[in-house]
């Protein structure tokens, strides 16, 4: 049974069509045609409760392509990259501008999709491979059936220069539809730190369907950082994918600071012994942007341990939503859970929504979860007020300060001061707290 045709699943459908067969086709259709049965999800999917797609569905959308003519890099495309310092790689609506330079990183091994696609389908054809949660995955399954392009990462040993990868989505009008796919792969014993920029070019409003899938070898360390700056108009739909080995360390970054309706989802199998992954998530509700954040770790073996740190501002209309769970499997004995889901409203017109859920199915673990929502804290604002302190700049110091649990983690002193400084813009008095740094 397929779902309701409508003009977004009708165009999505028409893309399908026009793509080209290749090495990979048996599983890009055995994807498309379980997206065209379970649909666009809908306020009535759980996970998907408080995001509306009915503005979508009504859309129709087209495949960007590379574009090259209607797009360029603008100014502050690198301004992740600590001015250059920072190797980078250009992605256009999903398709790597691979210089000589980016595919020979010392401890990287880098190449397109489309290259692999055409000479090694086997390496990429186990990640295409559909899951028993469909229906919790369908922006998985269409970028899985239509991507053209993309990343695959592999990481050799353990490298200290970072890799910031470029991602910019846009063209000429509306409707321009893009799928970015990003697959790391780290070696046993290796360790790198990855950072995915997304933003858009132009004006016009585009759909950026994103996914990212990493594995860790045994005891393999990554720090993977998503941050996003699209335009007011821009929707997108992303999705990172970790599969953690024995003894291996993710720390994960979502910094969430532009676009129109931002999705992202986190989702972890600690599928080993000794397997951690520390996740922090930054949304800033601005505007009328609505920002929904999902983050789900499974604990797949004993003595995993897993964080999920979140904290949000909103402020105008704008709406944030922080949905966390954890599921401890059986047999899962000793793991080790905390979330911290807290929230503050900066006007009475914004709204935040925390869920913090825990699934155990076993005995001796360690779980635990919190989430608060609401105004700056008055004691804390009386203090400063009775300080001497002025209530602007004493509103500013209790915002910033409310973030730092997530700025303060950042490793990267370059990547901490760019986006501190994004952040900046978007909060009430921006002189004061660019004063305060």
């Amino acid at each position: 049974m397929s779902a309701v045709m409508t003009p977004a699943m009708r165009s999505f459908e028409s893309q399908w069509q026009g793509r080209r067969a290749d090495a990979l086709s048996p599983w890009r259709e055995s994807a498309m045609q379980r997206f065209l049965a379970l649909g666009v999800p809908t306020v009535h999917d759980d996970s998907w409760r408080y995001t509306n797609m009915r503005v979508l569905q009504a859309q129709s959308f087209r495949d960007a392509g590379a574009n090259d003519s209607a797009l360029s890099a603008p100014g502050d495309a690198s301004w992740l990259t600590d001015q250059g310092r920072i190797p980078s790689i250009l992605i256009v609506n999903g398709h790597p501008r691979l210089s000589a330079v980016a595919a020979q990183i010392d401890g990287f091994e880098i190449r397109s999709l489309r290259e692999l696609v055409a000479t090694e389908p086997s390496r990429l054809s186990r990640y295409l491979e559909a899951t028993s949660d469909a229906d919790q995955r369908r922006w998985e399954l269409l970028n899985t059936a239509l991507f053209a392009d993309g990343l695959h990462i592999e990481i050799k040993r353990p490298i200290d220069t970072p890799l910031c990868l470029v991602h910019l989505t846009g063209g000429a009008g509306e409707g321009n539809a893009a799928y970015p796919r990003v697959i790391i792969s780290a070696a046993p014993g290796s360790r790198a730190t990855i950072i995915e920029h997304h933003l858009n070019a132009g004006t016009d409003a585009t759909l950026c369907n994103s996914f990212t899938q990493a594995e860790l070898g045994a005891g393999a360390q990554l720090e993977h950082y998503r941050v996003f700056t699209g335009h007011e108009d821009a929707t997108q739909f992303d999705s990172l994918d970790v599969v953690q080995d024995r003894d291996s360390s993710c720390r994960q970054f979502t910094i969430a600071l532009g676009g129109s309706v931002l999705r992202t989802t986190l989702q972890s199998r600690l599928g080993e012994a000794g397997a951690a992954l520390d996740s922090y998530s930054l949304l800033v509700g601005h505007g009328e942007r609505h920002v929904d954040s999902v983050v789900i770790a499974t604990h797949g073996a004993p003595a995993t341990r897993s964080r999920q740190t979140a904290r949000s501002v909103a402020s105008g209309s704008s709406r944030t939503i922080f949905n966390s769970k954890v599921i401890v499997s059986a047999g899962a004995s000793k793991s080790d859970s905390q979330q911290s889901c807290r929230g503050i409203l900066l006007s009475p017109t914004a709204e935040i929504d925390s869920r913090p859920q825990l699934e155990i199915h076993t005995d001796e673990v360690k779980c635990a979860h919190g989430a608060t929502t609401g105004r700056l804290d008055p004691e804390m604002y009386f203090y400063l007020l009775s300080r001497g302190l002025d209530r602007d700049t004493a509103q500013s110091l209790l915002i910033f300060a409310f973030v730092a649990d997530v700025l303060t983690r950042i490793s990267l002193p370059a990547a901490r001061a760019a986006i501190e400084t994004a952040l900046i813009a978007q909060l009430p008095n921006a002189e004061l707290l660019r004063a305060f740094r």
